[in-house]
């Protein structure tokens, strides 16, 4: 429980970051938690409610052999059957594979929140030394302007899809502040919890398996609780890996799992 004691410091920042991001008058979160570039890590920590959200990329160089949205089905039928919404935020570039056409006006018409992760997933700032920007405003703005394009086209309107996570999850104070600027409000998965650590190779040094990623959320619930905690998924089928590793395989356990800890589900379409 020991983070909920920063919240009455973090939540009026939060608010008032949120609240610049968007020339409408959306929902404005309560009691989130942001990091030190004022991204949300958590959401309103005083409701027993965990936000999934899913990540995707189309890696155009190996016709998606590595990066794909080839988890979306499997991932849309379980939320369907276990009657929970979700968010979903693929990059542009899985919007102009044929194959996910339909699966993205499933999320759309099944009610689930739909935004973008970039358009060609740059990364924004080295890894390394998240002071060196790799990506100047004027190409993140172009970029960011073709993801909003793909958008556009499923007939959703800016304010519909103003929630964005950064790509690669990877971002510096001045990237954060150029997204909010083009009209992002930003969240990021919740420190602590390892379930978008599924890309890795089995045996390779970044390796995490499905079993260990379940024990993080389980072991974050009993220190600190699940209240308003952002759980990333990647809905792809990485490669080299055995189907109990790619944690979207994994999805009905999760649920299950934290409904039987007393949480419910929200998506990022209660803010807008």
């Amino acid at each position: 429980m020991r983070h909920l004691s920063i919240i009455s410091i973090l939540a009026a920042a939060a608010g008032i970051l949120a609240a610049s991001c968007h020339d409408a008058q959306p929902v404005v979160p309560q009691n989130t938690i942001v990091d030190n570039c004022g991204v949300i890590t958590r959401m309103d920590t005083t409701q027993n409610k965990v936000y999934l959200v899913f990540t995707a990329h189309f890696s155009l160089s190996d016709n998606g052999a590595f990066e794909n949205f080839d988890g979306i089905v499997p991932v849309l039928d379980v939320l369907k059957a276990q009657g929970v919404k979700g968010s979903f935020f693929p990059t542009g570039e899985c919007f102009r594979v044929e194959k996910y056409a339909e699966p993205l006006r499933r999320i759309i018409n099944e009610g689930h929140y739909l935004s973008a992760h970039s358009d060609k997933h740059l990364l924004l700032c080295a890894e390394g030394d998240h002071s060196i920007n790799l990506v100047a405003p004027d190409s993140l703005a172009t970029d960011i302007a073709g993801m909003e394009a793909e958008l556009n086209s499923l007939g959703l309107q800016k304010k519909d899809y103003f929630w964005m996570i950064p790509p690669y999850e990877t971002y510096n104070q001045s990237s954060a502040d150029a997204l909010r600027a083009l009209g992002y409000r930003l969240i990021t998965s919740t420190p602590g919890i390892r379930t978008g650590a599924d890309w890795a190779a089995e045996g390779s040094r970044g390796f995490v398996s499905g079993d260990v990623m379940l024990d993080s959320i389980w072991s974050f619930e009993e220190e600190y609780t699940l209240n308003g905690v952002i759980l990333l998924i990647h809905a792809m089928h990485y490669p080299l890996r055995q189907d109990a590793d790619r944690i979207y395989t994994r999805l009905e356990e999760i649920i299950t799992g934290i409904r039987a800890r007393g949480y419910t589900f929200g998506s990022f379409k209660e803010f807008v």
